[in-house]
């Protein structure tokens, strides 16, 4: 199944690459990813399409929003609204 993860990342060296290998790790396989960024903002807003045949996407998104340069989850399956996961504010 296609799901679409919107993340909000930290703008720090290596967090793209740690989110892209947690998900590779749990099986699933990134199809698509768009980014967007405005200079000033400390944060990186990234989709990504994932698709999976038999793993969870909902746990997969637990996982991601353990990530410490996670700062915001949505999970959006095919054809439904986003469900908000994460909502932090850096320490």
């Amino acid at each position: 199944m296609n799901h679409t993860l919107k993340l909000t990342l930290q703008r720090v060296e290596g967090a793209v690459i740690r989110t892209l290998g947690l998900i590779e790790r749990r099986g699933f396989a990134v199809t698509a990813i768009n980014t967007a960024s405005d200079e000033s903002s400390p944060h990186l807003e990234l989709t990504l399409q994932i698709s999976s045949a038999e793993r969870s996407a909902e746990t997969l998104a637990r996982h991601v929003e353990k990530l410490f340069d996670v700062r915001h989850v949505d999970l959006v399956a095919a054809g439904t609204p986003a469900v908000r996961m994460k909502e932090s504010v850096a320490c």
